[in-house]
């Protein structure tokens, strides 16, 4: 009797386990699968993303959102051609696409303010633009980096012609910049400038947009390819829900956000203490107001857009509020 109540129990586990399994993938299949193409390898920018999946954020208004990693060349390309609706871009990159026409709106501004700016060893003394000058600086060679170096030089006065440009070919510009390659770089404070932080590196750094407001652009900026706005609204407002209910918890719970990032991407795996630090400064740079999270200012917009056409940057000029929507923020 106690091997078949034994049986009989095993049985009955077995069925449970089948009837939620079956349950799970029919829920699963009930969603609308739509795709999300990163700019980058996984990082703590897309927190908000990994965490909007795991909290079911996106189970709840229906969206199953398959993140996905960029290809070689571009991952504005897929939104421009509409083989994904919904991806990450920067404000400045997407100048040279709406010049040429292509059908992207940025609907939602990840980061508030641009926190990007320049980086250098304590040694080169490098603490405000004009400091600059007579240093070696690793480039990107994009002619709008170039243009916003010789901005905040030419605004303090200092002698851009002096600066020594040196190909930066190297993804991690804090390694570059710690063998002696350069004395400086532009980078992303939340990842390079906490990664210099974290491995002890003695720096000095300075954003963009304390020198010229017209540099406090966006980036990185959430894209969208324009037919699939016009036809999907309302979708596209339920995806932009869940991504921001994702932020808006990586704002309030840094370090739990931080864990479920690292669990969804297992390379990340043994930097916990620099992806929790990481994510600790992000959580006070998303937005000021957690509940105004990627709303972009026409103001800001706009004026770096007339910042890209007095310095023709582009191969037409832009419209200076061309390329941004808030309509599809709740």
């Amino acid at each position: 009797m106690k091997k078949l109540l034994t049986a009989l129990v095993a049985f009955i586990g077995t069925l449970c386990l089948v009837a939620c399994s079956s349950g799970q993938e029919t829920a699963q299949s009930n969603l609308k699968k739509v795709d999300f193409i990163l700019d980058w390898t996984p990082n703590t920018n897309h927190t908000g993303l990994y965490v909007a999946k795991e909290l079911g954020y996106f189970d709840e208004v229906g969206i199953n959102l398959d993140i996905k990693l960029p290809p070689e060349d571009s991952s504005s390309d897929l939104i421009i051609n509409n083989k994904a609706p919904f991806g990450i871009y920067f404000q400045d990159s997407m100048a040279n696409k709406l010049s040429k026409g292509a059908p992207i709106t940025a609907v939602a501004a990840i980061i508030e303010h641009n926190t990007s700016g320049v980086i250098s060893t304590e040694k080169a003394g490098v603490t405000q633009p004009k400091d600059m000058a007579g240093k070696k600086y690793g480039t990107w060679n994009d002619p709008i980096e170039l243009a916003m170096i010789e901005t905040l030089l030419t605004k303090q006065g200092a002698d851009v012609k002096s600066v020594e440009l040196v190909p930066n070919t190297d993804s991690n510009s804090i390694t570059a910049m710690e063998n002696g390659l350069f004395d400086m770089a532009w980078i992303f404070y939340a990842w390079d400038g906490v990664m210099a932080e974290s491995q002890g590196m003695k720096t000095n750094f300075f954003y963009l947009k304390d020198y010229v407001a017209e540099l406090d652009y966006y980036t990185p900026v959430i894209i969208a390819n324009n037919d699939y706005l016009e036809k999907h609204p309302e979708e596209a407002k339920k995806v932009l829900s869940a991504i921001k209910k994702g932020y808006q918890y990586a704002m309030d719970n840094p370090e739990e956000a931080a864990k479920i990032l690292i669990k969804h991407v297992p390379e990340l795996q043994g930097q916990e203490d620099f992806i929790i630090a990481s994510q600790a400064y992000l959580a006070t740079q998303y937005a000021t107001n957690k509940d105004k999270w990627g709303y972009i200012s026409p103001d800001r917009w706009s004026a770096f857009y007339s910042w890209v056409n007095d310095n023709k940057l582009t191969e037409t000029p832009l419209k200076a509020d061309q390329g941004f929507s808030n309509d599809y923020l709740d």
